[in-house]
This record gives C-alpha cells, sequence and structure tokens, in this order.
C-alpha cells in the first residue's frame, strides 16, 4: 500500500471508529474536556504516543478512545497484528501538532511529512499500534479529549 491509500486508510478507520464513538455517548462533549469515566487509559498513552513523534515542542491537541474491532480491518497487517497481540478492546488515537519531517514519526509511512501526527496506541499495554503524518487534521481529531 502507497503512503496516500495507506494515509487514506487510516483515516477512514479513526472517522469510523470515532463517530461510532460519538454515537455511543463516547467523545459526545461539544467542547474540550472529558467525555467519558475512563479516562486514565488514553491519558496514559500520551508519553508512549509523544515518544513515536521524537518531538519534544509538539503540541498534544486531542486524545480520543476508540473501540479496537472498529479499526482493525482497516489497519495495514502489521498493525493488526500488534493490535491482535494485546487482547485489547480500545485502542486512544493521540493527535499532534508540530512540525513532521518524513521518517521523523514511527510506524507512519517514511516519505510523508506535515504539521499534524496521529499516534494509535492500546489502551490497555499501552503499546504503539500505526501512525500517520498529514497536513490538514480533520476537526473533530484535534477539539476532543476522552
Amino acid at each position: 500500500m502507497n503512503g496516500k491509500a495507506r494515509r487514506t486508510s487510516f483515516l477512514a478507520l479513526v472517522v469510523a471508529g470515532l463517530s461510532v464513538a460519538g454515537g455511543t455517548g463516547c467523545g459526545a462533549t461539544p467542547t474540550p474536556g472529558l467525555s467519558n469515566g475512563s479516562v486514565s487509559a488514553c491519558y496514559r498513552a500520551i508519553p508512549t504516543a509523544r515518544h513515536a513523534i521524537h518531538d519534544p515542542r509538539a503540541t498534544v491537541i486531542g486524545v480520543h478512545r476508540i473501540a479496537a474491532d472498529r479499526v482493525g480491518s482497516h489497519l495495514p497487517p502489521s498493525a493488526q497484528s500488534r493490535l491482535s497481540g494485546d487482547n485489547d478492546t480500545t485502542v486512544c488515537a493521540i493527535a499532534f501538532h508540530g512540525k513532521f519531517a518524513p521518517g521523523q514519526v514511527d510506524l507512519a509511512p517514511s516519505g510523508d511529512a506535515g504539521s499534524y501526527a496521529v499516534v494509535l496506541v492500546s489502551s490497555r499495554k499501552l503499546k504503539l499500534i500505526d501512525s500517520a503524518v498529514l497536513n490538514h487534521l480533520p476537526r473533530f481529531l484535534g477539539r476532543r479529549f476522552v
């Protein structure tokens, strides 16, 4: 899968996961804040995600909890393997704003550069699952916190 197709697939899986989360009340708050009672898992995932982006100056702009079964089939085979090995029911999507050079973000396609990085981390074992670097971040990824 080339970088553009992989990036499109990655965004589709995050959109699918967040639309389900929003539809079930998870993440339904209209402004930044806490959207459900189990915030600690995804906030504990921030250091793992930050380590993957290799930029201490990048800003966290969103933290989202997504059902693993909604995103698994959209991931590349290597990420599916990492997710199934964790035996986790949810993943955390952490969005960052910064300047990301090609090859800077772990597991993102090596040629991708941009102003945003989205990192998927398992919520149970806090393992890196997948990443993407984007030029434009969908609005919902930056304004809501789990």
